[in-house]
């Protein structure tokens, strides 16, 4: 009882000591004034007089009624001030006027499908308008072609809107900022330059000089951010939750209770999995760097074989130097040389086929053995229980696959190959066919045979180099087929790790690397750069196992902190990638944030300075976000994306890029298409 009557002594000596003001208003004005659901008084306007009654000794009572009436009680001074109004030569002689608080601007707004660049594009179209609004007039005389739909009010112009009745209309920007917000249209629409701009003021009795000052003076001390937040209360879409709502949580709280703590013991049993799955993981790593360092090993030796071969390759040299200058056949050795080395180099690409090299090493080692001769190379084939034949009898290149496969570490063995190989090269060489074995390190290739009638010792000794040679090409073809096999098998491995991480990522991966593909080909990029680009779009997000994994699947907006956090992830694929000797696929993975403008991240790179291939990869990246669904948005069609795409080319997208990838998604929209659509 004793706070009661303080508290009211209290309230008394405020109102005793604090000015009242009486503000009248129209009894409807969106979003500056009006009363919602619950019949409360609300706008921007009460907001500025309850933060002008903060930094002031003013308060304020309103009354709401029509606004000829409101007009009429200030004039004659029955009431101190008035609503926002625009400020008028004729007004002037009635009232007092504020420094301006508000700058209003009427616009024209359109749907952005529309396109339209200017007012002259409004002809083709019908444009919306209040009965009455002075906006009208102006609007025709930029376009006198305009045909104009006038409607009684907001909510009737608005509903037309929201049924698509029109596309264009004219309002004021706050008025149709609260509208489109409030029908969930803002985001539709778009807007060409101003019609008008004009200041709003408050609006006061003659006598109220004062009270003008005192209200200027609170004005004042209001900042534009200030301004700018109670105006964004009305114009941003809020979420009121029903009462019936409100009630549920508070009888439900009991069953949340429980949900919670049955949601914490799955969540400890999923930690459990995660980390008994990430010990697998670890296993793996580890036989993979097992398999990596046998690989690291094999290499040296390859580099010793290469040291042989080169030095095999300098004795050829000097000797091709000697024979230079004495007869024809020393320049056609010389072609057959450069012949040599050019496979050589080629059987480092992982397309050849081995037969291909053989034949050519045979075309130029039978033209040294005197005729009639026939020349030939016995070894094991990629088909499981084959020997792949390959030789020359004559001018005819014979290339056939025996069902069966020989060892060629046994003299038995060797029998059977020289009966196959004679077979082959004909009954007409009255000849026995001879062989050398094709060997390196303690790996058995196969046999390289030969059969003619006369062979001095340098071409013999000339025969014994080929076998090593060729011997050297199929070690090194076989450890550029095995270091691609466990490149291919590193990645994919990291993949799987990283989408059982971040489940988010299920699938995008791979989806990029498709994108990322077809638009390299329809660029016209040689395939090299097509399998880079892939792999590339497969491992871009690898380095997300460094971003806390709450933050990952968070099911909402991330925050600031948050999202420092996720921007680490292109420095980190780049670290693992390099460790994991893939430099190239590193550099593309680690610029495929930065922005053609400059504004992306991790180091802020612009335009050309960003690798091209990163530049691919961040086109199709945005696509496939952008038309997936999360938890907290709904993915975009795929007409939607091409808008978007087209909106940030030049910005976040190469232009040129963006324009080849939306001319795809136009033409061929079918290549694109995910497991239920694109929603």
């Amino acid at each position: 009882m004793k706070k009661t009557l303080i508290s009211c002594l209290l309230l008394v000596v405020v109102l005793y000591f604090c000015e009242q003001v009486k503000f009248v208003s129209g009894d409807f004005y969106p979003p500056f004034i009006y009363r919602n659901e619950r019949g409360e008084t609300v706008g921007i306007s009460i907001e500025i007089l309850k933060a002008i009654e903060k930094v002031s000794d003013l308060r304020f009572s309103v009354e709401l009624m029509p606004f000829s009436k409101a007009l009429e009680l200030v004039k004659n001074g029955e009431a101190d001030m008035i609503n926002l109004i625009f400020r008028t030569p004729e007004r002037e002689k009635l009232f007092l006027f504020s420094k301006p608080v508000l700058q209003v601007q009427s616009l024209v707004w359109f749907r952005k499908d529309l396109n339209l660049k200017d007012f002259k594009d409004l002809t083709a179209h019908i444009v919306g308008v209040i009965e009455g609004d002075a906006n009208e007039q102006l609007l025709r005389s930029k376009n006198p072609n305009i045909v104009f739909k006038r409607f009684t009010d907001f909510e009737q112009l608005i509903q037309a809107v929201k049924e698509r009745q029109i596309d264009v209309f004219i309002m004021e920007d706050l008025t149709a900022s609260y509208y489109l917000v409030k029908h969930d249209l803002y985001h539709l629409f778009n807007r060409l330059p101003p019609i008008s701009s004009q200041w709003t003021h408050f609006a006061f009795s003659s006598n109220k000089s004062d009270l003008v000052e005192k209200v200027n003076s609170a004005l004042e001390r209001l900042s534009k951010s200030e301004l700018q937040r109670i105006i964004e209360l009305f114009i941003k879409p809020r979420f009121i939750f029903p009462r019936w709502f409100l009630h549920l949580l508070l009888y439900g709280g009991t069953g949340v209770f429980l949900a919670i703590f049955i949601l914490t013991l799955i969540n400890k049993r999923l930690a459990y999995l995660v980390a008994q799955r990430t010990q697998e993981i670890r296993k793996k790593n580890e036989e993979l760097q097992t398999a990596y360092e046998e690989l690291d090993a094999f290499n040296q030796q390859l580099r010793a074989t290469n040291e042989e071969l080169e030095a095999m390759n300098q004795e050829l040299m000097n000797l091709n130097k000697r024979l230079e200058d004495k007869t024809l056949e020393a320049e056609r050795f010389h072609n057959a040389f450069q012949t040599i080395l050019d496979v050589a180099n080629k059987i480092t690409f992982e397309t050849i086929q081995e037969k291909d090299f053989l034949v050519t090493l045979l075309e130029v080692f039978k033209y040294y053995l005197p005729e009639p001769a026939c020349v030939g190379v016995a070894l094991r084939s990629s088909e499981p229980g084959k020997t792949l034949f390959s030789l020359l009898k004559g001018e005819k290149s014979i290339i056939d696959r025996v069902e069966k496969i020989y060892n060629f570490d046994s003299e038995e063995s060797f029998s059977e190959v020289l009966k196959t190989a004679q077979q082959l090269c004909g009954e007409d060489l009255n000849t026995e066919v001879k062989f050398l074995h094709i060997k390196s390190q303690e790996v058995s290739h196969g046999v390289f045979f030969f059969a003619c009638e006369q062979i001095n010792r340098y071409q013999e000794e000339y025969l014994k180099k080929f076998a090593v040679l060729i011997a050297t090409l199929l070690s090194l073809r076989s450890y550029v087929r095995e270091q691609g096999i466990f490149q291919r098998r590193l990645l994919g491995v990291v993949v799987k790790a990283l989408e059982y991480y971040d489940y988010y990522t299920r699938g995008h991966s791979e989806n990029v690397a498709r994108y990322a593909s077809l638009l390299a080909e329809r660029l016209g990029l040689d395939k090299a750069s097509i399998k880079r680009v892939f792999w590339a779009g497969m491992v871009h997000d690898v380095g997300k196992i460094f971003v806390p994994q709450h933050i990952l699947n968070k099911n909402g907006f991330l925050t600031a902190e948050e999202y420092e956090f996720v921007k680490i992830h292109p420095v980190k694929s780049f670290e693992l990638l390099v460790e994991a000797g893939l430099e190239d696929i590193a550099k593309i993975t680690k610029h495929h944030h930065e922005h053609f403008d400059g504004k992306g991240y991790p180091d802020g790179l612009h335009a050309e300075d960003i690798p091209f291939e990163s530049r691919l990869l961040c086109v199709v990246d945005a696509f496939d976000a952008m038309t997936t669904d999360r938890p907290y948005k709904k993915g975009l069609s795929l007409e939607e994306a091409i808008v978007e795409i087209e909106r940030c080319s030049g910005s976040q997208f190469d232009p040129q890029l963006a324009k080849v990838f939306t001319d795809m998604l136009k033409e061929k929209p079918e290549l694109f298409t995910k497991r239920g659509g694109f929603l």
